[in-house]
């Protein structure tokens, strides 16, 4: 199933009734939004009733989780991040992201939206306008406010009446006390809700409003206290905080009272590494814990054991990334964590301290990032993105922190290209820009970062100032290496702009001064621009050996993101010069490479130059299939792969010669399986040799997966399943929202394809596929 959402990690208890009214909505609305107090259960339901509707979104069911976003000005580009999105040179995430939602059917759920409410709104209008087929699942706890909204209220769950607990039996069925003898049963193997113990759970979960997050913070106790003694404090701490509505603001107090109390249940230490770790965004990994929260009165040697306490009583949530341990606080209880650090008037200082790290961080990662650990550190950026978010905030709002957010952007330039991201790093970058005017390293290097995001962008004219204000900063500086940079700056602007020989003399006289420095780094920046420069006026000879000076550097030291570049490049010179073997062989090296980055552009690069050369070879259905991967990568990316004029020859030269060999009807079922193939089976695909090829179907696979040896399209497998329930192609074409006769002509491919004759053999085959599965 296509999709991002997370597994679940303990059991889903009751809900019964508010997911088959999550689901009734969603066939009725397009934009439900589920409506509760903090600590309620919405985001729990949300993913409950996503996992459910998986059927009916062939397109898949995709999560963006808001709660780590700060900025309302990164909404878009985050959702397109969740859908495994692209922006395109000079376009926006928003036209991205309206562009790839026009004609698929998916459901998108936006969880946490309170703090970017009008930005939600905003959004969500635009993206349900541009997708007819598109619905969205909101968890707030205010509506939207658009047309179309269909709210729907979460209450707190189901909790018996304290005066008439009744047995232990029936108490059980009440939602909320089958959830904390769940959670209790974690953490205390072997509880049961007995006779001696029912009215004191029965009084929690009343006195908890029937929260689900204050409830299982209660049974999270239960390692170290009684369901009595949790029953005493409870009461204690709750009637400190009686005033207010009864309405919406006690259910709020409730949930402060829990997280409050939960804080004081802590041990000192505890309690001050709960404090300092709201500080952080997000996630956060040990390593930061002791760079940011130690002190005299907190050792390091004593963090491994407070975390796991703090885990152990629900403030941190203990996760796996990558098989690397992280750990994260609910939103809630990190607010509260603030409260307190602010009340201690030691919240500035662990601001500063937070932001010191992550400087450190993103500095080491440039130092760094020609070398072995090239992956892992951009697996680390990834990782800490809001954490750096934060850090540059920070330095661009305290006063006399300019220089930090400089250094800091400087240092992220590679990140942000091989993630994409030039248009957050531009918004970055101008208002650390903007902060300071003093001549500087560091503002040098972030012009230089500027000048080139610019360029990429097309926005040429801002880009050729921002090298001309670059070349005038330089030159108050009296070190040599910063003129190299502003030098190498103004090379960009005419790479990108249609003529780039007159960009020559500038890379060339940075690349003198970078190497006479033994600056590695500046150095192979350097050749990369140089060598594709020299490709684009038609020096192959030059271009081929700056790609191999290029290549040696980065071999010997380990490097990833070049290496794959250089080898691409190679291999596409080898290609023209007639050496397919070679050409191929060089290609697939860096196929291999650019896959463990997870650089989706360079990967698809790649893939084209493959088909080309499997064209060229008279592997025409190959090369149809490794077209229709492109094709996808391209419109995921929401630009196509071939940006320059003679890739696009290439490429439409290699369409031509397959729709010569195949015919049309062919070349369409091969660039279709191309398309459904996972970007993983793909890759696989285009490393393996010719006798590889995918062969027709025979029925191997399954319904609802598009494996290299399926000839079926994701599509049809669902119209096959559909067909095989009993569906009319009328009640498939409903279902699906597509025309009936769009429904006939799926089922009469399938029909085509399998070499049917009749629905009753699709439904056959369905279920033998099934029964096969299911053993």
């Amino acid at each position: 199933m296509l999709g991002n959402l997370p597994p679940e990690l303990t059991s889903f208890v009751g809900r019964r009734a508010e997911v088959t009214a999550a689901k009734r909505r969603l066939a009725e609305s397009r934009l439900v939004t589920l409506i509760g107090v903090g600590g309620v259960g919405k985001t729990r339901l949300a993913l409950r009733v996503a996992a459910s509707l998986r059927r009916e979104f062939p397109d898949g069911v995709w999560l963006v989780e808001l709660d780590r976003l700060q900025d309302e000005s990164l909404l878009a580009q985050s959702v397109a991040m969740a859908l495994g999105l692209r922006e395109s040179r000079g376009g926006s995430s928003t036209g991205l992201l309206a562009d790839h939602l026009a004609d698929r059917r998916l459901l998108l759920v936006l969880d946490n939206c309170e703090h970017l409410i009008e930005a939600v709104a905003k959004l969500t209008e635009v993206l349900l306008r541009a997708g007819p087929q598109l619905r969205i699942l909101a968890t707030s706890r205010e509506r939207l406010g658009i047309d179309g909204e269909t709210p729907q209220a979460v209450p707190p769950l189901l909790t018996p009446d304290p005066g008439r607990p009744g047995r232990p039996g029936e108490a059980a069925f009440y939602e909320a006390v089958a959830l904390f003898v769940d959670r209790a049963r974690a953490v205390l193997p072997g509880f049961e809700l007995t006779e001696g113990n029912l009215a004191a759970v029965v009084q929690i979960c009343h006195r908890l409003d029937g929260l689900s997050l204050a409830i299982e913070l209660a049974a999270a106790r239960l390692r170290v206290l009684s369901p009595e003694q949790v029953n005493a404090r409870l009461g204690d701490r709750l009637a400190l905080l009686t005033g207010g509505s009864r309405v919406e603001a006690t259910r709020q107090q409730t949930l402060r009272a829990c997280v409050g109390w939960s804080f004081d249940l802590c041990t000192p230490s505890e309690q001050r590494l709960w404090a300092r770790l709201s500080a952080f965004v997000g996630g956060f990994e040990q390593d930061a814990v002791e760079g940011v929260c130690t002190g005299a009165d907190l050792a390091g040697a004593d963090l491994p054991e407070l975390l796991a306490a703090l885990v152990t009583k629900s403030v941190l949530v203990g996760e796996e990334h990558g098989g690397v341990s992280r750990y994260r606080m609910l939103e809630n209880i990190r607010l509260y964590g603030t409260e307190r650090l602010r009340a201690a008037g030691a919240e500035p200082g662990l601001r500063r301290r937070h932001r010191d790290f992550y400087e450190r961080l993103v500095m080491q990662a440039e130092a760094d990032w020609i070398g072995p650990r090239q992956v892992e550190l951009l697996d680390r950026l990834e990782r800490e993105q809001p954490n750096i978010r934060a850090a540059l905030e920070f330095s661009l709002t305290e006063p006399g922190e300019t220089p930090s957010a400089l250094r800091m952007c400087g240092a992220l330039h590679s990140y942000w290209v091989v993630r994409g991201l030039t248009t957050e790093g531009r918004r970055w970058l101008d208002r650390a820009l903007t902060g300071s005017a003093e001549a500087s390293v560091e503002r040098v290097e972030a012009m230089y970062t500027a000048t080139v995001f610019a360029s990429l962008q097309g926005d040429v004219a801002t880009a050729a100032a921002l090298a001309r204000d670059g070349d005038e900063v330089a030159a108050q500086l009296t070190d040599a290496r910063s003129q190299a940079i502003a030098t190498l700056a103004k090379g960009a602007p005419p790479t990108h702009s249609g003529d780039p020989a007159s960009a020559v003399p500038y890379l060339e006289a940075a690349l003198g001064v970078f190497r006479a420095e033994d600056d590695v780094y500046w150095t192979v920046m350097a050749l990369a621009g140089l060598a594709m420069v020299k490709a684009f006026i038609g020096d192959p000879d030059g271009a081929a050996a700056t790609y191999e000076s290029l290549l040696s550097i980065t071999q010997a030291r380990g490097e990833v993101r070049l290496q794959g570049f250089s080898l691409w490049a190679l291999g596409v010179g080898l290609w023209k010069r007639g050496e397919p073997v070679k050409a191929a062989a060089r290609l697939k090296q860096s196929l291999r490479l650019r896959s463990r980055m997870k650089d989706t552009f360079g990967t698809a690069l790649c893939l084209d130059a493959l088909a080309w050369i499997a064209a060229d070879r008279g592997q025409a259905r190959r090369a149809a299939i490794l077209l229709g991967v492109v094709a996808t990568l391209s419109r995921n990316m929401g630009s196509p792969v071939a940006t320059y004029p003679d890739l696009l020859a290439f490429h439409e030269q290699c369409e031509r010669k397959a729709r010569e060999a195949l015919g049309e009807q062919a070349l369409r079922a091969a660039l279709e399986q191309g398309a459904e193939l996972t970007l993983d089976d793909a890759i696989g695909y285009a490393l393996k040799d010719r006798t590889a090829e995918p062969a027709p179907a025979t029925g191997a696979g399954s319904p609802g997966t598009a494996g290299i040896g399926n000839v079926l399209t994701r599509r049809e497998w669902q119209i096959c399943e559909l067909v095989a329930d009993g569906l009319t192609n009328k009640e498939v074409a409903a279902r699906l929202c597509i025309s009936q006769r769009t429904a006939e002509s799926h089922v009469q491919n399938v029909l085509n394809k399998l070499g049917f004759t009749g629905r009753e053999h699709i439904s056959a085959w369905v279920v033998a596929h099934r029964r096969d599965a299911d053993r």
